[in-house]
């Protein structure tokens, strides 16, 4: 039924307060909606104004710094006086300390030779995080002097204060050679060259070099620069300033193309990644970056999972070098105060609603006419009560119609539910029968068992006996809800392989393997004859006797060969001395001359393992090889939910040719039946998907416990005797009886009656099965009023009930 028909009859008074309420509250939603929108597109182009001045002032910057970085250099080229005997003079020594100090963002200027000799002044105001520097807070200057020939080099490091005075001095072997740095193998004369981003050892931080050859020398000059320079002209977040558009800058990176960390405000996100250049914080910018239509606005993506605004912008592109201007703010910090305003508001709206209540209550006072008239029938749909239905009659002609729509309605959802019911139960029996019909070795069994499970429970329903006084379908709901139960039972075998439920012997796969060890005792004999024939040809003179052993040889294949056809049908069982001979006959060899690798399928040579064998092989005529086992791909697991409680086996399928032969009894071996258990187990899984109402909640239940018993050892939930219910003990004999008695199992021969009969006995003894139920199975007479109707008559043998009933 649809909602709208089971929801209770509000009176007048409810709906105008409702209705004036919903149109106060639409009003004010719209008014909120236009000025968020409004206020946010404002704050939105505000933003990005803010951002782009900051990215033209940074742009500008980076321009400036190249410029005085440039000049600087060409003016000290032409400076006549800067090195003598490859050392830098007093007079050049008071121009460099002069220049920077006057520019804070050089980190140190460096002379190098063609030698690989190199004189270098830090400036230790600036970034020099060097973990074995023997600095102290009053050294103001570091002169760093190489000299020596290929990896015999000397390094000397001279630490001088404010004054310039040396402070101290030491030195250390090492094997840096200058002229296999970038900046100065690109140095030329005339023009200055800006390298790539690089790895300052001794400031332990990353920077530029601006590098030129010094006119008529072999000197090359060169400004060192960090990227710290860089990263501090970015704007900062100030939160708690004042100016509303300092917490405007949350995080602030420039970056390459490629997305390589060039500069940042997060001292925790620059340059943390060793000698390489670090990547941007989020991968989500990369993209963004290489694409141009992205460029000078805000974009909203999502970053660790929280709404992010994203600017980018091209900033000053030098050497060939394209940065990249990111400006990163959540977007619950960026409409924070817009945020505030809204709920301000809000909170003002709400108190003029909650003003405006007392008012609306009395102006509904008296327009109010209670529609009480069809508040039962309206019960008695919602109860599906149809046939309860009432005409009630009222002067109010829109009441009047209101009730005859009502009984209308009703009929037309009585006869719905009717044809759906009708739908589900032929849905149901279709799959049932698909199933049946899905092996010809289980036709009839979803069909026979409901029948059968219907038969014990209207007979238990009938008996006055102590466990069934209690027991009775109170409803028609209840019945179908077995009904529908016994039907799919056994759903979960859609999912089971055809191969597996079809499996007749022990060797069979997808065909029966026996042929193949056949042809493997073909051989032996074949070559027993060869190898007659050779030992006759010379020894002629011992020919009966190797006649002889011919002959006792075959015939011993001829025995083993029997065995091993004999051991390979379900209906044998295996003893250990029947498995000791299966070993013995096992390591008898033959020569294998043809490669067993070729003509697999992908997944097969997949399988493969070990190294390809030269041939011939000597192979065993019965292995348990490696690629006889066929793994699971994922490992399975059931959901705790469903309370499962089956021993999962290591391996999908094991065709080891032994492993198959040696079962005991039956054919399959215990990934075999762990796979045919496994329906149970898909059952509970696909009816849980379904949602059954509330009158059909028991039927994933009762669907999916046909294969427990009352002493817990059953699965798939290892269900007890107090767990069962006299439904679920029903469906149990049901399906073991029909198991017992069909004369279409690959893997045994249908039983007579009056063996099935003595087997549930027998199994209700060990509490596999329901005692009480088992004797009313006999008592009733339902055993033979099924066997009349499904068994063959050759089956129906005469059955002493009475030697069940009485003990």
């Amino acid at each position: 039924m649809s909602k709208a028909s089971q929801k209770p009859m509000r009176s007048i008074r409810t709906l105008v307060i409702k209705v004036s309420i919903f149109i106060f509250v639409l009003a004010i939603s719209i008014t909120l909606a236009l000025q968020y929108y409004f206020s946010q597109s404002t704050l939105q182009k505000s933003t990005e104004l803010l951002y782009r001045t900051e990215a033209n002032r940074i742009s500008k910057y980076i321009e400036q710094q190249n410029s005085k970085a440039i000049s600087d250099s060409l003016l000290l080229a032409n400076f006549t006086h800067l090195t003598e005997d490859k050392k830098i003079t007093p007079q050049a020594l008071q121009i460099l300390t002069k220049l920077m100090h006057n520019n804070s963002g050089y980190h140190s200027i460096s002379f190098g030779f063609d030698n690989g000799n190199m004189q270098q002044l830090v400036d230790l105001n600036t970034t020099y995080n060097d973990p074995a520097s023997q600095s102290v807070a009053s050294d103001r200057w570091l002169l760093i002097s190489i000299n020596g020939q290929q990896e015999q080099r000397i390094r000397t490091f001279y630490y001088f204060d404010h004054s310039f005075n040396l402070r101290k001095q030491y030195q250390e072997e090492t094997n840096y050679d200058l002229t296999l740095q970038p900046w100065f193998q690109d140095a030329i004369m005339n023009s200055v060259k800006k390298s790539k981003p690089y790895f300052f050892p001794y400031a332990n931080t990353f920077g530029q070099t601006y590098s030129i050859k010094v006119p008529e020398t072999n000197i090359v000059l060169g400004i060192n620069i960090t990227l710290n320079t860089l990263s501090e002209t970015l704007p900062k977040d100030q939160k708690s300033s004042k100016n509303k558009l300092n917490s405007l800058f949350h995080e602030a990176y420039i970056v390459t193309q490629s997305g390589q960390l060039i500069a940042s405000n997060q001292a925790n996100k620059a340059f943390s990644n060793g000698h390489q250049l670090p990547t941007a914080p989020y991968p989500a910018l990369i993209p963004l970056i290489q694409q141009k239509q992205q460029f000078n606005q805000l974009i909203l993506i999502t970053l660790n999972q929280q709404p992010y605004y994203v600017y980018i912008t091209p900033i000053n592109n030098i050497n060939g070098l394209n940065k990249y201007l990111a400006l990163v703010i959540p977007k619950q910090q960026l409409m924070a105060e817009n945020t505030q305003q809204l709920i301000m508001i809000l909170l003002l709206s709400l108190l003029c609603l909650l003003l405006l209540l007392p008012f609306l209550w009395l102006f509904s006072s008296s327009i109010i006419n209670p529609l009480n008239a069809l508040q039962q029938n309206i019960e008695k749909v919602k109860m599906r009560r149809f046939k309860q239905l009432t005409a009630s009659t009222s002067n109010i002609s829109e009441i009047q119609n209101l009730d005859r729509s009502l009984l209308e309605m009703s009929l037309s959802i009585e006869t719905y539910q009717t044809e759906q019911k009708q739908l589900m139960e032929s849905f149901i029996k279709l799959i049932a029968q698909a199933i049946d019909e899905k092996s010809p070795y289980t036709a009839g069994h979803c069909n026979r068992v409901p029948e059968l499970g219907l038969m014990l429970a209207k007979a238990a329903q009938a008996s006055n006996l102590g466990p069934f006084t209690d027991f009775k379908f109170e409803n028609e709901d209840q019945q179908q809800e077995f009904n529908l139960a016994a039907w799919l039972h056994d759903l979960g075998k859609i999912t089971t392989p055809e191969h597996i439920i079809n499996k007749g012997t022990k060797l069979e796969a997808n065909y029966n393997r026996i042929h193949e060890i056949r042809m493997r005792f073909e051989v032996l004999w074949r070559d027993a004859e060869i190898t007659y024939y050779q030992q006759s040809r010379a020894h002629p003179e011992q020919n009966k006797p190797l006649k002889e052993a011919l002959i006792k040889q075959q015939l011993q294949l001829m025995r083993d060969f029997e065995f091993i056809a004999k051991a390979n049908i379900g209906d044998t069982f295996m003893v250990p001395q029947d498995t000791l001979r299966l070993q013995k006959i096992a390591e008898q060899t033959w020569l294998r001359y043809f490669d067993d690798r070729l003509g697999l399928s992908l997944i097969e040579e997949l399988n493969l393992t070990g190294k390809k064998q030269k041939l011939p092989v000597t192979e065993k005529l019965l292995s348990d090889k490696s690629e006889h086992i066929i793994k699971r791909d994922n490992q399975l697991e059931f959901d705790p939910k469903f309370a499962i409680k089956m021993q999962v086996p290591e391996h999908l399928y094991n065709l080891g040719e032994l492993y198959n032969l040696s079962i005991s009894c039956g054919t399959l071996t215990v990934e075999d039946r762990f796979k045919i258990n496994q329906n149970v187990a898909s059952t509970i899984k696909i009816l849980d998907s379904l949602h059954f109402p509330p009158e059909l909640a028991n039927v994933p239940r009762y669907a999916s416990t046909h294969s427990e018993n009352l002493k817990g050892t059953g699965y798939p939930r290892q269900l007890s005797a107090k767990d069962l219910s006299i439904p679920e003990r029903i469906l149990v004999i049901a399906d073991i009886f029909e198991a017992l008695t069909t004369t279409d199992r690959p893997y045994k021969k249908a039983k007579p009656l009056s063996v099935a009969i003595d087997i549930l006995y027998n199994m209700a003894l060990q509490q596999d099965v329901d005692m009480d139920i088992f004797k009313l199975f006999l008592s009733s007479g339902i055993y033979l009023q099924y066997a009349n109707k499904f068994l063959d008559t050759k089956q129906i043998d005469t059955v002493n009930i009475e030697q069940y009933i009485d003990e």
